[in-house]
Parts: structure tokens; C-alpha cells; sequence
């Protein structure tokens, strides 16, 4: 996997998906959902902000929402593109995100679990890694397990309704890093 840009790291931060320490993550092969539906749209349109960096969201007519940035690189501005399948969950709702530079989608999906604050806020949590591994490793997930030397990526290869199953189940709360929440302000609508 190819390193990625400033704006790219701020806007998979920006939906929960970077860890603060190192770059560990956790990746699906599929979307959460295969039909996806525009869920939250109204409260996940416009435009948000992060530790000073700028993303717009919109959705497209097939449900599936788009994220842009832009970052300035070569002494010109590019754009930043991911694309996000949300799904509804029992509790809390789940993104599914697939990041594309250079024109390129990735091949996996990060995932996370959000909801918003009262104050239209959205609060996101990234999964627990060292969780996760441990599912793979006990054989109650299937996956791949890659240690690098400063972090643990973890793909996840079960069906995504297994997934869904396992991660909805309220007894699961150690899936998710609830106590370190992402939290991105909205800062305009549509």
C-alpha cells in the first residue's frame, strides 16, 4: 500500500480511521452493506473540519457518499477523493470508507462505528486492533494479520453480515476504541 497524502491521513482521520498512535488499522474487503442506502444524509452533507483541514459530503443517487479534499502539491491543488457506504446499525450506524488517489480506489475498506452529538457533531470510533487480531488469531474471524515494525494492519475477509453480526452485538463493546472518540464539526450544510 502506497503512503498517503496530507489530506488523504486528514480525511481518514477526520472519519475515525487513522489511529492517534502509529498507523494500525483494521480493513474489510467488502462494504458493510451491499445495497447501500443514504442513511444520515441530511446530517452527513455539507462541509466539515478537523484539526484545521476542509472535506465536503455529498451523496450520489446511488446512495453511496462521496468525501473531497484538496491539498497543494506541486505547485498546484489536487483533489482528495474517498467514497463512503453507510449502514445502519442497532445501536450505533457504521461507515465503510474506500480512499482513491492518484486515480486509484484501494482495494480494502476502513470501517468505523459513529453517531452524532446532540450539537450535530459527529463522534466516530475506530475498531480496537488488538481485538480484532485477537478474533483472527482464535479463528472467530477470518483475516490477515500484518505486523510491521511500528504498526498492525489487520484485513478482515469474512462475509460482511458476519461482520455486521459480530460488531451490532451490544456485548461486543470492546470492538470499537470508545475511549478515544474522532470528533469532526460541521461547519456548513449542503
Amino acid at each position: 500500500m502506497k503512503p498517503f497524502s496530507t489530506v488523504t491521513m486528514i480525511m481518514l482521520s477526520a472519519c475515525g480511521i487513522l489511529l492517534s498512535t502509529g498507523c494500525s488499522s483494521v480493513t474489510i474487503t467488502d462494504p458493510l452493506s451491499e445495497n447501500p442506502e443514504p442513511i444520515d444524509q441530511d446530517k452527513l452533507e455539507g462541509t466539515w473540519v478537523m484539526d484545521d483541514e476542509v472535506f465536503h459530503v455529498k451523496f450520489g443517487s446511488n446512495g453511496v457518499a462521496q468525501i473531497a479534499g484538496v491539498e497543494w502539491e506541486s505547485n498546484q491543488f489536487h483533489i482528495v477523493h474517498a467514497e463512503v457506504i453507510v449502514t445502519k446499525g442497532d445501536k450505533h450506524n457504521f461507515l465503510s470508507v474506500r480512499v482513491q488517489e492518484d486515480g486509484e480506489w484501494m482495494d480494502d475498506y476502513y470501517f468505523l462505528s459513529y453517531m452524532f452529538a446532540e450539537n450535530g457533531d459527529l463522534v466516530a470510533w475506530v475498531p480496537n486492533v488488538n481485538v480484532f487480531e485477537n478474533l483472527i488469531k482464535e479463528k472467530e474471524l477470518q483475516g490477515v494479520i500484518n505486523e510491521g515494525k511500528y504498526s498492525t494492519n489487520v484485513s478482515i475477509t469474512n462475509s460482511p453480515l458476519k461482520l455486521l453480526k459480530l460488531i451490532n452485538d451490544p456485548e461486543n463493546l470492546k470492538l470499537f476504541e470508545y475511549i478515544e472518540p474522532t470528533i469532526i464539526r460541521k461547519i456548513s450544510e449542503k
